[in-house]
């Protein structure tokens, strides 16, 4: 797993004596983003007597943007993943932008799956979709696995009170795979099948090995 490391831009002296002092990184100031996430919980499907996530090495999400993402991405080509803007939101912090190839695993909550981004590719045409493959360390299950980036409601701007909403469509769209990409799990069920960024409420993943 990639180290998760502050990034120290204190720009006063005094604060930086302090970090060194204390052994730690100087507080940031709180970034305002535009862009967040929505939450998976990773648990046991109801078939399962075993630990189904045992053997998982990636975890591949495939959410569906509902109608005002694909309208948010079709009004703002620039915002896509292939776009200006949409390469730094969905490259790496050192490229200058959001960053989220390096910010989405790196919360720092203890609830959360032990993961780095592997890859990201976003479908706009045939599909609009976002699928986003992580690669993963120790247990997964009963942990919570962020989904993201997505554009918050402000910067979304859906019409009529509307919500930048995904959506989980079928079974095969979180899944487990092991070292060789054989499948290890996929989503038993789901619910609810749907959520908006940074909303508050989990989508909760039951997953199970094939077959059963």
């Amino acid at each position: 797993m990639r180290a998760k490391l502050c990034r120290s831009k204190a720009t006063a002296v005094l604060s930086t004596l302090t970090a060194i002092v204390l052994g730690g990184c100087p507080a940031e100031p709180q970034e305002n983003l535009e862009h967040g996430t929505v939450q998976l919980q990773l648990t046991r499907g109801q078939s399962e007597t075993d630990n189904p996530y045992i053997g998982t090495v990636r975890i591949e999400v495939t959410l569906t943007y509902l109608e005002c993402l694909t309208d948010f991405y079709a009004a703002n080509p620039d915002q896509r993943q292939t776009g200006p803007e949409g390469s730094l939101v969905f490259g790496t912090l050192e490229d200058g932008g959001e960053g989220w190839f390096d910010r989405l695993c790196d919360s720092g909550e203890a609830a959360q799956v032990d993961c780095t981004v592997e890859r990201f590719r976003q479908e706009l045409d045939s599909a609009s979709q976002l699928t986003v493959t992580y690669l993963v360390e120790g247990d997964p299950e009963g942990r919570d696995l962020p989904f993201g980036p997505l554009p918050k409601p402000a910067l979304a701007m859906c019409e009529a009170g509307g919500q930048p909403i995904v959506r989980v469509a079928t079974s095969a769209s979180v899944r487990g795979l092991d070292g060789n990409d054989d499948l290890v799990w996929s989503a038993q069920s789901f619910s609810p099948d749907s959520a908006f960024t940074d909303q508050g409420q989990k989508i909760k993943i039951r997953a199970a090995r094939p077959g059963d």
